[in-house]
């Protein structure tokens, strides 16, 4: 029939599942430990001896392929070497946790659940280190391309990825240093399966920590994308295929 083709095209369309993406309302995060709302921005940490969170309520599907790029400011408070640094993480405890500050900058042991986080990690101090985290801890990462915890002033993004289908976890990003104007990319890539890790779902958020010297480290921005259908596209294809089951059955009548 010479319909048969147009309801092909709306099945077709229904089922190439757009991407869901959200710039996420910083001041809607679960706060956590040493958290607080500066500016509208999520500031983890400004003194010593502290661990701040901050998580997405809601939890996602680890089964899904997802994007999430967010901004941050590391600010030191004084002329020494701030510390300690902060990480993306991604954990299944709870929305509301917090970890071991100092250079464990709130990753390690979130929930007291020992090293169970998956993310992306900065530290600062005299570590000047970054890179993803599949198995809980801060060690054996990247190094900086310049000192970070000696700037005292550090910006910069990242882009943090997951493919569901081949379990691969990418990181690009760019780290300015704002006393020098140096800046420069950041890239890092790890195997992971996070549904096996996790389960089916997982929260997402931010950590930060201190120890003995301070640092004012904040998320400014914050945004996350998923394959997740829209509710139009579920009732786009309910309906293509509700057409074109109609169309056989009049076919074959």
């Amino acid at each position: 029939m010479r319909f048969m083709p147009a309801l092909a095209a709306v099945v077709v369309a229904a089922i190439a599942v757009p991407a869901s993406a959200a710039v996420i309302d910083l001041t809607a995060l679960n706060r956590a430990g040493s958290a607080a709302l500066v500016g509208g921005q999520l500031q983890l940490t400004n003194n010593t001896s502290q661990s701040g969170a901050g998580w997405v309520a809601q939890s996602i599907s680890t089964s899904q392929s997802f994007s999430t790029t967010f901004s941050f400011s590391l600010l030191g408070n004084d002329s020494g070497k701030m510390a300690d640094g902060i990480a993306l993480a991604f954990q299944n405890v709870g929305n509301n946790v917090i970890g071991n500050g100092g250079g464990d900058v709130g990753y390690w042991n979130i929930g007291g659940s020992g090293s169970s986080a998956v993310g992306s990690v900065i530290r600062s101090w005299h570590n000047n280190d970054y890179g993803l985290s599949t198995n809980g801890v801060v060690q054996g990462l990247k190094a900086a391309d310049f000192n970070l915890g000696a700037s005292n002033n550090v910006t910069g993004s990242e882009t943090v990825s997951y493919d569901a289908t081949t379990h691969t976890l990418t990181l690009t990003g760019t780290f300015l240093d704002n006393s020098t104007g140096h800046s420069y990319s950041v890239s890092d890539s790890k195997s992971v399966n996070l549904a096996a890790h996790f389960g089916s779902s997982m929260y997402v958020g931010f950590t930060g920590g201190t120890g003995g010297t301070d640092a004012d480290q904040r998320i400014t921005s914050f945004s996350l994308t998923s394959a997740v259908p829209e509710p139009e596209t579920y009732a786009m294809m309910l309906a293509g295929l509700g057409l074109v089951g109609f169309a056989a059955r009049r076919r074959k009548a």
